[in-house]
C-alpha cells in the first residue's frame, strides 16, 4: 500500500478513536527515536490542536533534547519538557538492581506514569509508538512503552514506518539522524539477537529466512506472547465464573445473530443487503476486526469476495480465488473450517502483504453450507494473537450455516421474481399479439414480427411495446 494511503488511513483511524473512548485528545512522548516523530506528525495531521507532546529526558545529551524540541516546534505541537533524571535516580537508589535492564525498565514505566498523569488531567489518550517488529519479538517493557491506550504503528513493519517518515514531511535533519540511529540499532539488534531487523521484517511479511533465524524469531514470539497476556491471579472458582460469563456473552451474541439472520430469510431484502447484514452481525459475535464473506461461482470454479465490514479501500477491491487456492479455497475444497494462528506465517494464507498493512493476525474460516453443499465461506480476523475456543467455532459454524440458508433463500426469491416477470411479459405480449391480429387481420407469426419490428425501431423492450399496444387498441 502506498505510504500516502497508509498515512490517510491511520489519520482516519486516529480521528475515530476519540469518540470511541470519549476522549478530548492525545498525549505522546517525543524523543530521539524516529517512531515518536512519526506518531507526532500523524497525530498533528489527524487531530490538529487536540494533541500534546511530553519530552522526558533522563541522563540524555543536550543534542538529544534539542532534537526532540526541534521536532515538536517544527510540527507546531504544544509540548512540555520534564527532566526525569533526579526522580529516576532517587527511585533507583531505593531499590536493589535485579538485572542490568532494571534502570531502563524503571525509566520506561516512569515515563508511562508521567504520560498517563497528563492524559488523565486532560481526558486525553496516551499514544504509543511500538511497531510490529518490536511487538512480535517482545522488545518492549511491560507496563512501560507498550502500555499506551492506542498504538497506531503496531501493525507496521519497521521498514514501513521508516518509509512513512519520508512522506510525512519531516525535516531532512530528523531523517538523517533517524538513518544514523537506524544503522546503529541494526548493529545492536543483530549482535544481541543473532538476526537483523531486515530478516525479522522478511519473516513477518511471509518471506523465507534462514532456518536458524526462523527458529530464533519463533522462540522470541512465544516468549513475547506470555508477556503480552499475563496470567490473571484468580482462584479456580473466580476463573470458572469469569469463563462462564465470557461463554455466556458469546452465546447470547450468537443467539441474537441467528435471530437477525433468520428474520432476513423471510424478508424481501436484496442479496447485497443480506450479505452486508451477515458480515456485520458476524463481526459483532466474534469480536472481529475484519469479517469477509466469499461466495462460490460453481460455473467458473472460483470464489468472489462479496461483502466485508472493513473500511479499508485495499480490502474492498474485487478479489477472486480459485477453489483450492489459499485458505478460502482450501475451506471450500475440503468442506472443513480452518484456523490460522498468524496469517503472516501461515502456509496457506496468500494475501500476506494486505494482512500486514491491515494489522491482521489470527483468522478463522468456516464454510457456509446448505445440506452439506458449500456455497461460500465466512472469515473472521483479529488484530492480535487469539486462540479460538470450541464454543466460538461451534457458534460461528451455526451462524455461517444460517447465513447460507438466508443467501440461498434470497437467490431463490430473485429467481422466482425473474420467472414471474417473464410469465407476466409473455402474457402481455400474447394479449398485444392477439389485438394486432384482430386489428390488421394477420396471422400470429406476422403479428409477433410486427411487435418485434416496433421494438427495434423504437428501441424499447417488447414489454413496453406490448403495453403501448394494449393502451392504444383496447380502448
Amino acid at each position: 500500500m502506498p505510504s500516502e494511503l497508509q498515512i490517510q488511513e491511520i489519520s482516519n483511524w486516529l480521528v475515530q478513536q476519540l469518540p470511541r473512548f470519549s476522549a478530548h485528545g492525545v498525549v505522546f512522548e517525543i524523543d530521539a527515536r524516529i517512531e515518536t516523530a512519526i506518531v507526532a506528525a500523524l497525530a498533528k495531521k489527524a487531530l490538529d490542536s487536540h494533541v500534546m507532546a511530553l519530552i522526558l529526558p533522563c541522563h540524555g545529551t543536550k543534542r538529544q533534547l534539542d532534537e526532540a524540541v526541534f521536532v515538536a516546534e517544527y510540527l507546531h505541537v504544544p509540548h512540555t519538557v520534564l527532566d526525569l533524571t533526579s526522580t529516576h535516580d532517587l527511585l533507583l537508589s531505593q531499590m536493589s538492581l535485579a538485572s542490568v535492564r532494571a534502570p531502563n525498565n524503571l525509566l520506561q514505566r516512569l515515563k508511562m506514569a508521567t504520560l498517563y498523569h497528563h492524559a488523565e488531567c486532560r481526558n486525553y489518550l496516551v499514544l504509543g509508538s511500538t511497531n510490529l517488529a518490536d511487538w512480535e519479538i517482545g522488545r518492549f517493557v511491560v507496563h512501560g512503552d507498550i502500555a499506551a491506550d492506542i498504538q497506531p504503528l503496531i501493525h507496521m513493519l519497521r521498514r514501513d514506518t521508516l518509509q512513512l517518515a519520508f512522506h510525512l514531511g519531516l525535516p531532512p535533519q530528523v531523517l538523517q539522524d533517524a538513518y544514523a540511529h537506524s544503522m546503529h540499532l541494526e548493529e545492536s539488534v543483530t549482535s544481541e539477537l543473532g538476526f537483523s531487523y531486515y530478516e525479522l521484517d522478511q519473516f513477518l511479511s511471509g518471506q523465507e529466512v534462514p532456518e536458524e533465524v526462523q527458529t530464533k524469531i519463533q522462540l522470541l514470539q512465544h516468549a513475547a506472547a506470555v508477556r503480552k497476556h499475563p496470567a490473571a491471579r484468580l482462584s479456580v472458582a473466580d476463573h470458572a465464573a469469569v469463563s462462564e460469563r465470557s461463554d455466556q456473552d458469546i452465546y447470547d451474541k450468537s443467539v441474537e445473530a441467528l435471530t437477525i439472520i433468520s428474520k432476513a430469510i423471510t424478508s424481501d431484502q436484496y442479496l447485497e443487503d443480506i450479505l452486508r447484514l451477515i458480515v456485520m452481525v458476524t463481526a459483532e459475535v466474534m469480536n472481529s476486526s475484519v469479517c469477509s464473506l466469499w461466495l462460490l461461482d460453481e460455473r467458473e470454479g472460483v470464489l468472489r469476495l462479496r461483502a466485508t465490514q472493513s473500511i479499508n479501500s485495499e480490502y474492498l477491491k474485487e478479489r477472486v480465488l480459485k477453489v483450492g487456492e489459499g485458505v478460502v479455497g482450501k475451506v471450500v475444497a475440503e468442506n472443513q473450517p480452518y484456523i490460522a494462528a498468524n496469517v503472516l506465517t501461515d502456509t496457506y494464507y496468500k494475501e500476506k502483504e494486505l494482512a500486514r498493512h491491515m494489522g491482521l493476525v489470527s483468522m478463522i474460516s468456516v464454510p457456509m453450507r446448505v445440506k452439506d453443499h458449500v456455497i461460500g465461506v465466512i472469515n473472521c480476523y483479529t488484530s492480535h494473537p487469539h486462540v479460538f475456543s470450541d464454543l466460538q467455532m461451534n457458534l460461528f459454524t451455526a451462524v455461517a450455516n444460517q447465513a447460507a440458508v438466508a443467501i440461498e433463500n434470497t437467490e431463490l426469491m430473485v429467481k422466482t421474481k425473474v420467472i414471474q416477470e417473464e410469465l407476466e411479459n409473455r402474457k402481455l405480449i400474447e394479449r398485444a399479439k392477439d389485438l394486432v391480429m384482430k386489428r390488421f387481420g394477420i396471422p400470429g407469426d406476422e403479428a409477433y414480427r410486427w411487435l418485434q419490428k416496433r421494438s427495434m425501431n423504437t428501441r424499447k423492450s417488447m414489454r413496453q411495446v406490448a403495453e403501448a399496444v394494449l393502451l392504444a387498441m383496447e380502448n
